[in-house]
């Protein structure tokens, strides 16, 4: 089971640190902190830390650039977070499994060295014959090296982290020509030839609305949704936007935007969300003219991460709770 934060920036500009390396992010910005904690610095803004029980994505840190137009389905995301969902939804595993991932490390001490310095700095043009020297080793040595940990030869190896990096800054609207300059290419035709060769696409599929191998383009309408579900603690449902009807044992209530429902510990809660709404779990005691994002994430900040999410209830109980709540169909997944 893999586990991992999502982080998104809603606003503001923020310095993520993940582990021993910090990230700048800009409103639109997703990045996935794997395994890591993560820290947050910010002169103000929202960042959105999505945590689930499973994950779904792997490897090293990442970051890529949707745009602001996609926070209210990442919003969506943390309340799917909070509701007590399993794993993010498709549509954000779909993009980070088609972002362009940096080549792994070689593991020799010579080599690893070497591609900790292109890291650092992808626009550094010193030769394989060079570092070679700076390490000690001979130059057929560290190529070896570079093929047997990674697969690729120095050089290829050097423009494939090269391309991993101008996606990330084509995403950013940065134009391709001086991408091609900041990651170290003489002319914008050698970083075509590079993304065909470690992509199959042009640079142009990378620019602002294109994520990876496929199109992030517009998000996704928010969809209707049917939950069963256990708090382990008192606690209340906010609706950020749109609305939502919350059934529990002999009550029932339809809430609208910025209202709030209490949902009792122990209690098993029938909770609707129309399409293009998004409900909240919040900590109890919070007023309804109190309530707002910066809010919450203010309070899951002060608490650790910590508000309690609810626990979804099997499908085969779905049943028997839709005739002692309500006399519906039972809501069935595709």
């Amino acid at each position: 089971m893999s586990r991992g934060s999502l982080l998104w920036c809603q606003s503001g500009v923020h310095t993520v640190k993940v582990g021993g390396r910090e990230v700048d992010m800009v409103a639109g910005d997703l990045l996935f902190a794997g395994d890591q904690v993560a820290h947050t610095r910010s002169a103000g803004g929202i960042v959105l830390d999505i945590r689930f029980p499973e994950c779904g994505i792997a490897g090293e840190t990442r970051r890529i650039h949707l745009g602001q137009a996609w926070g209210e389905w990442m919003i969506h995301e943390y309340s799917r977070s909070l509701m007590g969902e399993a794993a993010p939804s498709t549509e954000i595993l779909r993009l980070f499994r088609e972002f362009v991932t940096a080549p792994r490390l070689p593991f020799n001490h010579e080599a690893r060295s070497v591609a900790r310095t292109l890291v650092n700095n992808p626009a550094d043009n010193t030769g394989l014959e060079e570092f070679a020297r700076r390490m000690g080793v001979a130059a057929r040595t560290l190529q070896r090296q570079f093929v047997k940990g990674t697969g690729y030869t120095f050089s290829e190896w050097r423009a494939a982290q090269r391309v991993s990096v101008a996606a990330s800054l084509l995403a950013h609207d940065f134009s391709i020509s001086v991408t091609a300059n900041l990651v170290g290419f003489a002319a914008t035709s050698s970083l075509t030839r590079a993304f065909r060769r470690h992509t199959g696409r042009t640079p142009s599929a990378f620019t602002t609305g294109s994520i990876g191998m496929g199109m992030a383009g517009d998000p996704p309408a928010i969809p209707p949704s049917i939950s069963f579900a256990l708090s382990e603690r008192d606690q209340q449902l906010w609706i950020h936007s749109g609305s939502a009807t919350v059934t529990t044992p002999g009550f029932c209530r339809f809430l609208a935007q910025g209202d709030m429902a209490t949902i009792p510990a122990g209690t098993r809660t029938r909770i609707d969300v129309a399409a293009g709404s998004i409900a909240l779990p919040v900590p109890l005691g919070m007023a309804e003219r109190d309530m707002d994002l910066r809010t919450l994430v203010e309070i899951r900040s002060g608490t650790g991460g910590e508000i309690p999410r609810l626990t979804l209830l099997e499908q085969a109980e779905w049943e028997i709770l839709s005739h002692e709540l309500l006399t519906t169909p039972v809501p069935v997944h595709p």
